[in-house]
């Protein structure tokens, strides 16, 4: 399957996927932090061959668009849920000229027997990674991953996420993919936004720009 290059075809085709496998979904949600929302959004559920090569696709399409990425040596997915994203985006660029990726994710809990390394994969001093991972809700699990990185003397060049929320991470008034920016200086770039779904959807429009409006009162 050959990579999108149009990141307008890419965000079509990722909203596309992600409505029709039910990965994002529109109602009346409450959210594990106990916020409500009209939106709920899970790539835990893209669990099959099919599924999985194509949210590799397009994470693969995204990372070959971006200049600054040409560089990287690792696709590092934090556990749990980037770790399938990582390595269904580092098959999905076999045969594109970039097949030495190597999908690195690092372990919530320590093994205390065989390989007692942080990562699974292979990490070298100098390596220059980009992490993947699906959204972004208060940015403790990336800041964590970023510490174990630079503590293996490793590079992060970007964060790739599946969606953008653009909800506000704390009382900052900055969403939590700003403030995930403006505390690492690790850039931020997603597949898809919730104003890119309010381009698409006119149906939800309305309900989702008064849902982002709520947080500036």
């Amino acid at each position: 399957m050959d990579l999108i290059t149009d990141l307008n075809e890419l965000r079509r085709t990722a909203l596309d996927f992600f409505m029709n496998e039910g990965v994002l979904r529109f109602g009346d949600f409450t959210l594990k932090s106990g916020r409500k929302s009209p939106y709920f959004f899970n790539t835990g559920l893209l669990c099959s061959g099919r599924q999985l090569a194509t949210i590799g696709h397009l994470y693969a399409s995204m990372i070959s668009m971006t200049e600054e990425f040409n560089q990287a040596d690792v696709l590092f997915g934090s556990a749990y849920k980037g770790i399938p994203i990582s390595v269904a985006a580092a098959v999905a660029f076999a045969g594109t000229g970039n097949e030495d990726f190597r999908a690195v994710s690092d372990r919530k809990e320590t093994k205390t027997h065989g390989d007692k390394g942080a990562f699974l994969g292979r990490i070298e001093s100098g390596d220059k990674a980009i992490i993947v991972d699906d959204v972004i809700t208060d940015g403790a699990t990336k800041m964590e991953a970023l510490g174990r990185l630079c503590e293996a003397d490793v590079v992060p060049l970007a964060l790739v996420i599946a969606f953008d929320r653009q909800e506000p991470a704390d009382d900052s008034g900055l969403s939590a993919v700003k403030r995930f920016e403006e505390r690492s200086g690790v850039k931020v770039y997603s597949l898809l936004s919730v104003e890119d779904v309010m381009q698409k959807q006119p149906d939800v429009a309305e309900t989702l720009k008064a849902h982002l409006e709520s947080f500036t009162l």
